[in-house]
């Protein structure tokens, strides 16, 4: 299996064609595979495609999991866009923690702008926030109006653009 064929599972997954039952079906043999003995493993998709392996297994086990299936279908449709938008799967590895943690996120940003949250408050969700190094940066020296326009990428689902953002220099 490969991270297209995953893709098109989600793709189906969001769309309510298959539930997560049928997701968690679709895994088994998938897992079943999987040695867990490294010897054992087939090492040629990782040679091949080292950057869609590394995304398929985190989103297998993201998905295996479980998890309240409607805010699952929320991330999946999430993933699915920012993997098309970024079309780049190192990038979308490297994003996924904002990407699902993007409405407490953009929450977060709101009320910060708004006084309700107070900078050392928004700088420690930051530091234990879980996203990478980098975008932890770029949120802690980003001016409000560019965590207003970071807020507003997210929203509309811009990920190719969220990127290209937090590898800028805020402004």
């Amino acid at each position: 299996m490969t991270l297209q064929d995953l893709t098109t599972q989600l793709r189906r997954f969001t769309g309510g064609d298959i539930g997560l039952v049928e997701l968690h079906e679709w895994f088994t043999p998938i897992l079943g595979a999987d040695s867990l003995d490294v010897e054992e493993s087939d090492a040629s998709p990782w040679e091949h495609a080292a950057e869609d392996t590394r995304l398929f297994w985190r989103l297998v086990y993201l998905f295996e999991a479980g998890g309240a299936e409607e805010s699952l279908r929320v991330d999946a449709e999430r993933i699915v866009a920012c993997l098309e938008s970024t079309g780049d799967a190192s990038t979308t590895y490297e994003l996924l923690p904002v990407v699902l943690d993007q409405d407490r996120l953009t929450s977060i940003v709101t009320k910060h702008l708004a006084g309700t949250i107070s900078r050392t408050g928004f700088l420690s969700v930051v530091a234990e926030s879980g996203y990478p190094a980098h975008a932890k940066l770029w949120l802690e020296r980003a001016p409000a109006s560019a965590l207003d326009g970071l807020a507003d990428l997210l929203a509309c689902g811009a990920y190719r653009d969220v990127a290209a953002t937090l590898e800028r220099r805020p402004a």
